[in-house]
């Protein structure tokens, strides 16, 4: 994990996210005196936005999702893995692919709210903000942050599979706009394959919306091991 915080790419990933929901700020919005909680409006919009949806697969699996094609290229996989047990490595590089994807939406999204809390709060009526507007905005996030895991984690399986850079930045992508153009077109009812939807968690989930974390957590654990098997098949071939 301390190589993923020194990495330039992370950094560069997020500052992009950040730049994007900057972009995606609602200027029209912004009528003096601002009710109470408006700042976590405003971030909810910025997050809530198809230009955000649209960068997720692509900003997330930039920091890690080629590590593979990158280690083994060189030959410095094979040195590696002659230091460390192989299991080690496969819990190391599954759990760095998927923090990266999430650490590139969420670090960006709290310097999202932490701005408009200094920006905004301060022009606001006083008054009180409830923890159920808090969770909403820091849920949102969350969710995002979640599915950059999961985009990052197919990326590292990909890239494994294939050992081709192109595909391991490229798939993720193509499949996460696949699913939305199956839903939109074909399945307009299955609402669970849906990208937005997971965003949005506008349809219902169960009592609190326990559901799409309940899924959120089982994608995440599905391709977590079906990226470990992987890499377990190509490092028996070192």
């Amino acid at each position: 994990m301390k190589e993923l915080w020194k990495d330039k790419s992370l950094w560069t990933a997020s500052f992009i996210c950040l730049a994007a929901m900057a972009f995606c700020f609602p200027n029209d919005g912004i009528e003096l005196p601002l009710e109470t909680g408006s700042f976590l409006r405003f971030f909810q919009k910025m997050l809530d936005n198809k230009t955000i949806l649209f960068l997720i697969p692509v900003a997330s699996v930039l920091p890690t999702g080629g590590a593979y094609v990158r280690e083994s290229a060189g030959g410095f996989l094979r040195l590696y893995i002659t230091r460390i047990d192989r299991m080690d490595y496969i819990k190391r590089k599954t759990v760095q692919i998927y923090a990266g994807g999430f650490l590139t939406l969420f670090l960006a999204g709290a310097a999202a709210l932490t701005f408009c809390f200094l920006g905004i709060y301060p022009l606001e009526l006083k008054g009180s903000i409830t923890w159920e507007m808090f969770w909403e905005s820091v849920s949102l996030l969350l969710r995002i942050s979640l599915i950059g895991g999961i985009m990052a984690e197919l990326s590292g399986i990909f890239a494994a599979v294939f050992q081709n850079y192109y595909l391991a930045y490229g798939l993720p992508f193509v499949s996460f706009y696949m699913l939305i153009i199956l839903k939109e077109r074909y399945f307009s009812k299955m609402y669970a394959l849906y990208p937005a939807e997971w965003v949005k968690c506008q349809q219902y989930w169960g009592t609190g919306h326990t559901g799409i974390w309940i899924f959120l957590a089982v994608c995440t654990a599905a391709v977590m091991l079906l990226h470990g098997l992987v890499l377990y098949g190509r490092l028996r071939e070192i």
